[in-house]
């Protein structure tokens, strides 16, 4: 009965939207630029899938369920009183939560970190049958499977209170256009304008293998234009950032083109997001 009442907890949560605490988005970019491990307060431990957590384990008395939603990329830690009584939690600080993405054996992002947080001790109180959600926004990360981890610092921080395997899908955090500029008395020579727009809604760093190509063939030729066109990595882009680029076309021989924009920081292969066609006299 314990367990039924619990996973009915949990889908009131999740169905009605409790209102929780919510986490802000990562600073992917601070991550990056540190390295895997540098930025740890401490280094989490790696533990196996699962989506929860033996409540024996707990000392509190309290039962974990870690869930994500891919279509969000938002992480949600639900921290469930069963006990039939209130509980009160003591954190070492101000911070509550933490959550940790594993690759392929390594530790690539975490919440908490390059975050400041008041150094006193806090408490929070959860009444019986009451259901706290804590949120967090995943940073940008290539389509893959990923291992998540969760932990609720009044527990411990050296062990996850919830761990799972979870499937990223390709999103594009960035929008690509491309339009035609002929000569003109301020510019001689065609060229083509490229705009890159970070439209993700938080600050995002791609490593450098991620980025777009500019390309340009006649039309109705399957090959590119050689010389014509540039590859470049996102790198590091605020949000809300738009960035500009041009493509000299001098030297075009008269007649009809396309030119395409091919982005692989969706999925890992290039696929083309914006094109137009142009005429050069």
């Amino acid at each position: 009965m314990r367990r039924l009442a619990v996973i009915v907890l949990v889908a009131a949560v999740t169905a009605l939207g409790l209102a929780v605490p919510v986490m802000a988005s990562p600073n992917w970019a601070g991550l990056a630029a540190q390295g895997y491990q540098d930025w740890y307060w401490w280094y989490p431990f790696p533990i196996g899938g699962g989506n929860g957590w033996s409540p024996g384990a707990s000392r509190l008395g309290l039962e974990y369920v870690l869930q994500y939603l891919p279509e969000t990329g938002e992480l949600r830690l639900l921290v469930v009183n069963d006990t039939g009584k209130p509980v009160t939690a003591e954190f070492p600080t101000s911070q509550q939560v933490d959550f940790v993405l594993w690759a392929d054996g390594l530790p690539i992002w975490r919440w908490g970190a390059e975050r400041t947080f008041a150094q006193v001790v806090t408490t929070e109180t959860i009444e019986a049958g009451e259901v706290k959600m804590y949120k967090a926004a995943l940073p940008w990360v290539p389509q893959g499977s990923y291992m998540v981890q969760a932990y609720f610092l009044a527990e411990s921080r050296w062990y996850p209170v919830a761990s799972a395997y979870i499937w990223v899908t390709g999103r594009e955090p960035v929008s690509y256009s491309v339009s035609f500029m002929g000569p003109s008395w301020l510019n001689p020579y065609p060229r083509l304008r490229v705009v890159v727009k970070n439209k993700s809604g938080r600050d995002i760093w791609l490593p450098y293998q991620y980025g777009y190509q500019v390309m340009v063939r006649k039309v109705g030729s399957v090959q590119y234009v050689p010389g014509v066109g540039f590859s470049d990595s996102i790198g590091y882009m605020e949000s809300g950032a738009t960035r500009y680029a041009f493509v000299n076309l001098k030297g075009l021989e008269p007649g009809w083109y396309m030119a395409e924009i091919r982005s692989n920081t969706a999925n890992g292969y290039y696929v083309t997001l914006a094109q137009t066609w142009f005429y050069v006299w």
